[in-house]
């Protein structure tokens, strides 16, 4: 004769989805933390491919950058890329940015160019202009010279913003009024993946630099975003 398997009662039901509840709740921020990890990868790694299209485009034009001009799309820096890319549209839109169904309806890319680099200034008058360079050749360390930063939130999926006014940051007006951080922030998102965001640099290696050594740096007038 077999007996009859007792039911569970209410209050062990409770405890089981208690316990349940619990290890959810302790295993949920690793889970979303693997994400946010493997998102800020998946950056990275686009960032990387946009660094070997600039390199490859200034192979094929004796060294000059890219330019950028607003709103234009076939003269957009991102597009200048596309001979030299296996696909532009897979790689210019960051999988942590907010809006980035937006900006890939909209033809934009939640990457800026450093406008020391690649800007919308006539190439023929640079040579006139303090800090910027029309050439590969004249940067003497590319390791330490950034060439692409994460865009910042304020800027629309419409804005046709795609250079960042890097020149414009660490000027005498904004050093001595203490505002270099405000500039900057305007063009660059400093905290995309947690408290940091991607930098390509012109050797085309990507750093994740936290938040915090950006204001360090805007605090020291350590003018960063320069070619080194």
């Amino acid at each position: 004769m077999h007996l009859a398997r007792k039911a569970m009662t209410l209050v062990e039901l409770l405890v089981v989805i208690a316990i349940i509840g619990a290890l959810v709740a302790l295993l949920l921020p690793a889970v979303q933390s693997a994400r946010a990890t493997a998102r800020s990868a998946a950056c990275k790694n686009q960032m990387r491919q946009i660094g070997l299209g600039v390199m490859r485009f200034c192979d094929d034009h004796d060294g000059e950058f890219p330019h950028n001009y607003h709103k234009a799309e076939k003269l957009s820096w991102i597009y200048t890329l596309v001979p030299y890319l296996e696909s532009v549209d897979a790689i210019r839109i960051c999988p942590e940015d907010p809006i980035a169904d937006e900006r890939l309806a909209a033809k934009g890319s939640s990457y800026v160019a450093n406008d020391f680099l690649i800007n919308d200034k006539d190439p023929n008058t640079l040579d006139d202009q303090v800090g910027f360079v029309r050439y590969m050749r004249q940067v003497q360390s590319t390791s330490r010279t950034l060439v692409v930063f994460e865009i910042a939130d304020k800027w629309s999926a419409k804005s046709g913003v795609e250079h960042a006014h890097a020149s414009e940051w660490f000027t005498e007006l904004t050093m001595s009024e203490d505002f270099v951080v405000d500039m900057i922030v305007r063009d660059v998102k400093l905290d995309r993946h947690a408290e940091a965001s991607n930098y390509l640099f012109l050797d085309g290696h990507v750093e994740l630099i936290g938040s915090e050594m950006i204001r360090q740096w805007a605090d020291e007038d350590f003018n960063f975003a320069k070619p080194q």
